[in-house]
């Protein structure tokens, strides 16, 4: 793990005038809230920002990336690389927990086009993508790490926007960490989430925003999806999967999938859920795990190329690179279950 003084990444900051800020592919709570939280602190600073996903986020996190919510300085959009030569040199580059290149995506190019180039992450990773990186596993999300950085600025409290990036930064660590139920929140969380809250007030809005808000397509594929669980090793795996076909039938997105992957974790003597949904075509699938302290889902994933933290990671299989997969399926189960012992 690379570990940068935040001085390098002051130091680049203050150089560049048109920066380019890029969430991880199938961008999460804490992808968007530290890329759009940073995003306010240098409009502030005078920069012009870029900030680009792979494609557009789930419906449920709009209240960051809502076009009549940011400043003017501030551009977010999908990424299309045929609108790449409309673009602004970029003189800076900074990948938000993003622990491999490969999470850039189709983004990656536009990423080391930029002068310089900067990782800020809090994910296990030997990655040196980028040759000015902050990396600290010990931050619950990687919007600790970006409210961090913004308060190495002595006058940070006096900075326009200052209530919006404190929505942005609360989003970020609310999502990544459970509500504040996962092992990776620590007393420096709660702290932090504090001084947010005394900044930008009450943020019981955002539970709302996130997970009230269930559409009733979501519910129909819950109440299908709820029979076709599978478990392994004696009930402590848990598998689920969901086709496209099942999804069209009751009218599904996918944003209506948010919620699976956590809740298999929450069956009675489960320690490891999978769930798998479909991908950009019909031979690839999106596999997210989760976990209790029996197992390190987060090595398991890297052994697939995929990666994330030790109880919630994630991988994408492609079935043209390998075997069908139903036999990857066996051998991730296995593998697994290797790990619990």
């Amino acid at each position: 793990m690379l570990m940068q003084d935040w001085k390098q990444v002051r130091k680049a900051i203050s150089e560049a005038e048109h920066i380019l800020l890029l969430p991880h592919i199938h961008a999460d709570g804490d992808s968007l809230g530290s890329a759009f939280g940073l995003a306010y602190f240098l409009c502030g600073q005078g920069k012009t920002v870029n900030i680009f996903s792979e494609e557009l986020p789930p419906g449920n996190l709009s209240f960051l990336y809502r076009s009549d919510r940011l400043p003017e300085g501030v551009q977010f959009s999908v990424w299309q690389p045929d609108a790449e030569s409309e673009l602004p040199e970029h003189d800076l580059a900074i990948a938000v927990d993003t622990s491999d290149e490969k999470r850039m995506g189709n983004r990656k190019e536009l990423f080391y086009r930029a002068k310089g180039q900067i990782r800020i992450d809090h994910h296990i990773s030997d990655a040196t993508f980028a040759p000015i990186t902050v990396c600290k596993t010990g931050w619950a999300a990687a919007a600790e790490g970006i409210w961090e950085l913004i308060q190495t600025y002595e006058d940070y409290r006096r900075a326009p926007y200052l209530k919006e990036i404190a929505e942005c930064i609360y989003a970020g660590i609310l999502t990544d960490t459970g509500c504040f139920a996962y092992a990776s929140v620590t007393a420096e969380t709660h702290a932090i989430a504090a001084e947010l809250i005394r900044i930008a007030g009450n943020m019981a809005w955002q539970y709302s925003e996130l997970y009230e808000n269930q559409r009733k397509s979501e519910v129909a594929l819950k109440a299908a999806a709820y029979q076709k669980i599978e478990y392994y090793g004696e009930g402590r795996v848990a598998f689920l999967q969901i086709t496209r076909e099942e999804m069209e039938a009751v009218g599904a997105t996918d944003d209506d999938l948010e919620s699976f992957a956590p809740f298999l974790r929450c069956i009675e003597e489960v320690s490891v859920g999978i769930f798998v949904k479909p991908g950009k075509t019909a031979r690839e699938f999106r596999i997210s795990l989760r976990s209790d302290n029996h197992c390190d889902v987060a090595a398991v994933a890297s052994q697939f190329g995929g990666g994330g933290h030790k109880r919630a990671a994630g991988l994408l299989y492609k079935e043209e690179n390998g075997a069908p997969f139903s036999e990857f399926k066996k051998i991730l189960i296995g593998e697994i279950l290797k790990w619990m012992g």
